[in-house]
């Protein structure tokens, strides 16, 4: 039996070592994700999963903030929402890679910032998993 990728709005790995995903969980409906996932924090000192949920309208604000960090400001995605925040922070850019820093916080009393060295495209490749949920859940998203 073949085992599917499972649905990720966001990956985000460093060159030289750390991550941060969100993960959606399968659904009952075959190739659509649920509204619920994980999100996955790693480098060299910390690796944790915290229980997140996302719904369609949020794609709208994740493309905000991607066009935000790709015009070389900061932006942070759900700020001040019932699940946790994730910010963007460019530190540096260089020919071929940029270098960020990724902040989760919740809104109870954790907050992590993990500084990562992405090579240039790495932006395009999160819009491809943004795309490939919004056209899954087309259905499910408000029109324009």
């Amino acid at each position: 039996m073949e085992e599917r990728e499972r649905f990720t709005l966001l990956r985000i790995i460093g060159k030289y070592g750390g991550s941060v995903m969100v993960q959606l969980n399968d659904s009952y409906a075959p190739g659509i994700p649920d509204l619920q996932g994980q999100l996955l924090v790693h480098n060299d000192f910390v690796a944790g999963i915290h229980d997140t949920f996302v719904d369609p309208r949020d794609l709208a604000g994740w493309s905000h903030v991607l066009d935000e960090v790709a015009a070389g400001r900061n932006a942070v995605w759900r700020e001040a929402a019932r699940v946790a925040e994730i910010g963007i922070r460019l530190d540096w850019r260089e020919n071929d890679h940029d270098r960020i820093t990724v902040t989760i916080a919740d809104q109870q009393t954790t907050r992590l910032a993990i500084s990562l060295d992405v090579d240039r495209g790495w932006i395009d490749e999160q819009r491809v998993l943004l795309e490939r949920l919004r056209a899954v859940w087309a259905h499910l998203l408000p029109a324009d």
